[in-house]
């Protein structure tokens, strides 16, 4: 009986082996793959895996950050911060558009039927005073959203980097060298954002209330299809409901705090659903 027990315990010690190399081998084929395929250009490019999914018996993988900059290298003074167009700012604006065409049509010698199209989105409003310097009333297309989109723009490139990875795999003469440079992320994606006018604007022109609606709209310059077209853009924009100036204000501006969040959410949202071949 001892005998039979030494010689089960000297077969089950000669497969540990056997099983610890099968078991490496599988986990080797496991982990050639991430845990998340990576996805095809034509997909949204939030639907790119996160960078921290991928894994290779070999060891490379994507690395590094793909930032997202901004479009533009400078802005009109305040454009970072909070502004606010008035009902006055409507008024003045009509009144300064007639009068240059008074003087247009008085050198013309024709008649002045009336002031061209005109909107109040078309007006920059006065900055916040109050509100200058704080970093939560800011802009938020100027540093939140972009840092935000650089999230989705790592995931995007982590992607294209992991099939070059496996083109490397795939074909003989890739170096270590050749590797490392093919895992590596570029420090900025080719799509830059474009922030645009963020404002409370009055709802109505006439009446005696004083609603207000917070807007904000951004943009990303994405890459040409074609060779030689212009960048094709992808926009948002959010708009929030009317409310009182005096309900802004309220609470050390809570509701803009609130809304802020909102605007932006919506805007990476938005933005992170454009094709990932146009980042």
């Amino acid at each position: 009986m001892r005998r039979k027990e030494e010689k089960t315990s000297a077969h089950a010690a000669a497969m540990r082996p056997v099983a610890l190399g099968a078991a490496l081998l599988l986990s080797a084929c496991v982990t050639t793959q991430p845990p998340l395929a990576a996805k095809l250009p034509q997909e949204a490019a939030v639907a790119a895996p996160a960078l921290g999914s991928y894994a290779a018996a070999d060891g490379f993988v994507p690395v590094g950050k793909t930032e997202v900059r901004l479009r533009g290298k400078s802005y009109p003074e305040g454009f970072d911060q909070l502004r606010v167009v008035r009902r006055d700012h409507t008024g003045g604006a009509v009144a300064a558009q007639v009068a240059i065409s008074v003087l247009a049509s008085a050198v013309a010698g024709g008649t002045v039927v009336g002031a061209q199209g005109f909107s109040k989105d078309d007006l920059s409003g006065d900055p916040v005073t109050e509100l200058a310097g704080q970093a939560w009333a800011g802009n938020p297309g100027m540093k939140e959203l972009p840092e935000a989109l650089g999230d989705i723009a790592t995931r995007v490139y982590a992607a294209r980097a992991w099939k070059e990875l496996q083109r490397g795999r795939s074909e003989t003469g890739w170096t270590r060298e050749d590797m490392e440079s093919a895992a590596r992320l570029p420090a900025v994606a080719d799509a830059p954002v474009n922030p645009g006018p963020w404002r409370l604007i009055y709802e109505n022109l006439s009446g005696t209330d004083e609603l207000y609606r917070l807007q904000f709209r951004a943009g990303l310059a994405l890459a040409s299809p074609r060779f030689g077209l212009s960048p094709m853009p992808a926009n948002c924009f959010y708009q929030s409901e009317p409310v009182a100036w005096t309900a802004w204000k309220a609470d050390n501006w809570q509701r803009l705090r609130e809304e802020r969040a909102k605007a932006v959410d919506q805007c990476v949202s938005t933005l992170a659903q454009t094709r990932a071949d146009l980042w």
